[in-house]
């Protein structure tokens, strides 16, 4: 029979890794919902080839950028507070690409949401490195990581679902309440981390 010490820790590593899954599986469906909008986007905003081209070579660039730069300022900070802020950035800047009027608009729109989701990324991977023992970290990595493989199967289909029968903003909106809902289990699952902050 486990101990009941062990079981609750075991449930709030388990609980801690679906979160950052979550977090995970929403900004890496923000990325990959944009090639298949490819043709209604272009038919809808009247842009070319390249000018779509731009739109997600903007979040891919700026979250290529920022996910180098976390590296100099991440220990700065208590690591519950700065993904909860930056995935607030995030699921706003993914409102501003629903919200978009025009392509001058989305670019900027998909370049913000670019950089905080690299920000994203790099901070889901240092609070696994924080919180989870080497021997299951490997683990750990994993199951966070297939947040990917399911935005593949599920989420960018009914992202496209969304699309095809409201219009091209839907996939942006579903994105914003997936925020939404995984902020509030972030408040309630992630534990506070200021350790690294001490060793300083």
């Amino acid at each position: 029979m486990a101990h009941p010490k062990n079981a609750q820790s075991a449930y709030s590593e388990r609980a801690l890794l679906l979160t950052l899954a979550g977090i995970q599986f929403s900004h890496i469906l923000d990325f990959m919902i944009m090639m298949p909008l490819g043709p209604m986007l272009m038919r809808e905003l009247g842009i070319t080839t390249h000018e779509f081209g731009l739109l997600v070579a903007s979040y891919s660039f700026s979250a290529a950028v920022s996910g180098l730069l976390a590296a100099t300022f991440v220990d700065r900070f208590e690591r519950k507070r700065l993904i909860l802020v930056v995935f607030l950035l995030f699921g706003l800047a993914t409102l501003a690409c629903g919200l978009a009027p025009s392509y001058a608009t989305l670019i900027i729109a998909r370049g913000l949401a670019g950089a905080f989701g690299g920000v994203l990324g790099a901070l889901v991977q240092t609070i696994i490195g924080d919180t989870i023992p080497f021997a299951r970290r490997a683990k750990a990595s994993g199951t966070v990581s297939a947040a990917f493989s399911f935005s593949t199967v599920a989420g960018v289909p009914l992202s496209l679902w969304l699309a095809s029968h409201f219009q091209w903003r839907a996939p942006f909106i579903f994105i914003v309440i997936l925020v939404a809902i995984f902020m509030v289990v972030a408040v309630r699952v992630l534990p506070e981390l200021r350790h690294h902050m001490s060793q300083e």
